[in-house]
């Protein structure tokens, strides 16, 4: 029993530590401007499936943030699954709307260790850059509860 306990346990924090430091790490953004994780930032939205994307938007929509930089927060979209002429036609020009940057990682290749739960946003909590929690909202009510709270 304690072995598996061990292994389990080792997993976790394996994955945990892949994602780790994030300070300078960089992203295009839907403008094609540069967005930079910072040791100041305190907050990463990472989405990785439209259910995530669409949890994050209702909760910024519903604190009516505007500038994440603002509040030392990044939003981080792995948008590697969706396929190119969507992305190009449909994503695209719609995250052009939004008031606020969403870095984009269009490879999966910048968040490719980066924990996930299907159709939850995650929130990874900063300090100096280093991740000190993850923690995941199926739901947008939660994740504005929780982003009003910071």
């Amino acid at each position: 029993m304690r072995v598996l306990l061990g292994l389990l346990l080792g997993l976790c924090f394996s994955s945990f530590a892949q994602t780790g430091q994030l300070s300078g790490m960089k992203f295009a953004d839907q403008w094609e401007k540069s967005v930079e994780i910072s040791g100041e930032t305190k907050i990463v939205l990472f989405s990785y499936d439209m259910d995530g994307s669409d949890i994050i938007k209702a909760a910024l929509d519903e604190i009516k943030v505007k500038d994440l930089s603002a509040k030392q927060w990044v939003y981080i979209a792995d948008v590697s699954g969706m396929p190119a002429l969507v992305a190009k036609l449909f994503a695209m020009p719609k995250m052009k709307k939004y008031p606020y940057a969403i870095a984009l990682d269009k490879k999966g290749e910048q968040t490719k260790g980066w924990q996930r739960q299907a159709g939850q946003a995650a929130v990874l909590i900063l300090q100096n850059g280093q991740v000190q929690s993850v923690q995941y909202f199926a739901d947008s009510k939660a994740l504005s509860q929780f982003l009003n709270s910071q």
